[in-house]
């Protein structure tokens, strides 16, 4: 037998790459994780800023909309394998699990034991133990994990070749892409394997950062860096003519932070990949102006002054409402990659890639992201899960 020779490779030791080795029983077959960098997991151990926030409670078919457009797409994975699965499967791992206020949460009790849990943590709020729960899973199931085995070429013949920068070469059955996205490229999600799979002729969605900050033109507030203000409506607005909502690409409600730099917070990280720079961005802060801050109460009123000194009260009852701003950029290290594969090249009931035998896609390689909360860890388990019940019915 050829020792290069494996029956599954998985590209990406990361979320969604651990979560299929966690799920698939390797006994009787051969199987690798490539890990780029040299750390494995390094994004998961930064998520929710290293307490993993790994998924949210409610019902997994609330979770559609999480995604926005590519909800529908990805329903069938998501009721398949739902959160209350994830959260039985960590717990059977000696993971407990608490909601933001670290109350516990315990699946044992079925969807009534996470109906009003929210956000779902660890109860430890370390990220460590999710990692080290998959980790552990995956070397039961006899997965051999690589580091610093960065993938430079992808070719298909009878079987998969696969080119490591180093010159290395091996072979799988089957590949699976789990290579994540384009931020935070020191942890190996650094974008390289969509342009692989460009090259394969797959269609690839451009890739942006999303759940990021934004930043803006004439930023007013960096003195009100830290402050925080509840129920702010912000309008995305976009001038690319297949815009349907006249002239607004999104609209969201929730809190929006102000830091040094720019604009940040719940609403903002949501809206994030729908702006642009050169765009119009509105803050509704929807209260009156004394239910603001004072620092920005006085500041509203400096915004509003005329050229005589006085402050025009119409100005200032407009900034209130319609905060406009020009977008200068968003930041690059977003928490998740918007854009990757076209969910049009993957058979959502397998993970499969629809023209390429032996080729799966899942968690951020996909165009598909969700909103802040613990959806976007949710959607790596539910997208390994179902490829790990194909593969399982291939070996």
């Amino acid at each position: 037998m050829n020792e290069n020779y494996y029956d599954i490779a998985i590209i990406g030791a990361g979320a969604s790459g651990l979560m299929l080795a966690a799920n698939l029983d390797m006994e009787g077959s051969r199987g690798i994780v490539l890990e780029g960098s040299s750390c494995i997991g390094s994004k998961l151990l930064m998520s929710g800023g290293g307490h993993c926030n790994i998924t949210h409670g409610g019902s997994i078919k609330d979770f559609v909309y999480a995604y926005g457009s590519e909800g529908q797409a990805l329903r069938r994975c998501l009721y398949r394998h739902n959160n209350l699965e994830l959260a039985r499967w960590l717990t059977g791992q000696g993971v407990e699990l608490a909601d933001e206020n670290g109350e516990p949460v315990d699946p044992s009790y079925g969807s009534n034991g996470m109906d009003s849990a929210g956000r779902i943590f660890p109860a430890s709020m370390k990220s460590r133990d999710v990692l080290d729960a998959l980790l552990g899973e995956a070397s039961r199931n006899g997965w051999q994990i690589e580091t610093d085995a960065k993938v430079s070429g992808l070719r298909k013949d009878d079987s998969w070749e696969i080119t490591l920068i180093n010159g290395y070469e091996l072979w799988a059955k089957n590949v699976v892409i789990a290579s994540g996205g384009i931020t935070y490229p020191e942890t190996g999600s650094d974008g390289s394997m969509l342009e692989i799979m460009d090259d394969l002729g797959i269609d690839i969605n451009e890739p942006r950062p999303a759940l990021a900050p934004v930043y803006v033109d004439n930023y007013p507030y960096s003195e009100l860096s830290g402050i925080s203000i509840p129920d702010v409506t912000v309008i995305a607005f976009s001038s690319d003519a297949a815009c349907t909502c006249k002239g607004k690409a999104a609209k969201m409600k929730g809190d929006l932070l102000f830091t040094h730099e720019g604009l940040s917070g719940p609403v903002i990280l949501n809206i994030s990949k729908y702006t642009e720079p050169g765009e119009l961005i509105r803050l509704c802060y929807n209260k009156e102006l004394y239910e603001l801050p004072k620092r920005m109460q006085r500041i509203l009123r400096e915004r509003s002054r005329g050229i005589l000194g006085d402050v025009r009260t119409n100005v200032l009852a407009l900034l209130l409402n319609q905060d406009d701003f020009t977008v200068s950029g968003v930041d690059k290290r977003g928490m998740v990659t918007a854009g990757g594969v076209s969910l049009d090249e993957v058979d959502m009931h397998t993970m499969r890639a629809k023209r390429f035998e032996g080729l799966y896609v899942i968690g951020e390689a996909l165009d598909a992201d969700g909103i802040t909360g613990g959806y976007n860890l949710q959607l790596c388990w539910s997208t390994a899960a179902t490829a790990a019940d194909d593969l399982r019915k291939a070996e």
